[in-house]
């Protein structure tokens, strides 16, 4: 709980100090003879600063994090029993597109319930923590590669797999809200399950959700049992 507590009050640090002349996140173009290393600690001085940083490698090349301007990440290792073993457990996904540098770091895991940090390797490289207590389930990406949605699971009191969508602006690099066009229900925020997410267009999703009154335990179990496959669609525009 404290750990948690810690990454919420850290959250609001993060875009502050990603304006340094420091980068948060850095690529090293590398052949790895051990692609399948671990991610490390290590630190560097820097004129008369030691900063620290997380190297992850990966397929082909390596990525550095530097804790000293992402606080959330920093604070995160200062509260665990186990920098190595807290460190060792992280996972660093590139995200497949063309145009973008764009890295999801899960770290703080527990019961298969994580946090999440999204980083840009270009422009001034601010990271923005996207879930927590929650576990990356979907990534989709706009036609046109302008956007990206992520979808996390979080399990409720009632052991309910319930959903929310997070949609990245890459251009202009920001969370942007979602609005419900189809009705004035809310299913983001971990209240539906969703059965399929999917772009219709650079502004839009549609998200297919149990055909349900309500999400409740009775509800949701009994349209489980049936093994229906009707559903309702809910699109959802992005406010730019």
């Amino acid at each position: 709980m404290i750990k948690k507590l810690i990454l919420i009050s850290a959250l609001l640090l993060i875009t502050g100090c990603s304006n340094s002349s420091s980068k948060v996140i850095e690529k090293l173009d590398t052949n790895l003879n051990e692609p399948n290393q671990q991610p490390t600690l290590f630190e560097q001085r820097k004129e008369e600063k030691v900063e620290q940083f997380i190297e992850f490698p990966l397929e082909d090349e390596q990525v550095l994090i530097n804790l000293e301007m992402v606080p959330i990440l920093r604070e995160y290792l200062n509260g665990v029993k186990s920098r190595t073993d807290s460190i060792s457990e992280m996972k660093l996904e590139k995200l497949p597109l063309d145009n973008h540098q764009i890295y999801l770091l899960e770290f703080s895991c527990f019961h298969d319930a994580c946090s999440y940090l999204i980083f840009n390797q270009t422009g001034e490289n601010p990271a923005y923590l996207v879930a927590d207590l929650a576990k990356s389930t979907n990534l989709l990406i706009s036609p046109d590669q302008s956007k990206v949605a992520l979808q996390f699971s979080r399990l409720n009191g009632q052991n309910m797999q319930l959903n929310n969508l997070v949609v990245i602006d890459l251009t202009n690099w920001q969370v942007l809200s979602l609005e419900n066009e189809t009705s004035d229900a809310n299913i983001l925020n971990y209240t539906w399950p969703y059965v399929t997410v999917e772009w219709i267009d650079e502004q839009k999703l549609t998200i297919s959700t149990p055909d349900v009154l309500e999400p409740t335990y009775q509800h949701l179990s009994e349209w489980y049992g049936t093994n229906t496959k009707i559903r309702f669609d809910t699109t959802l525009s992005v406010a730019n």
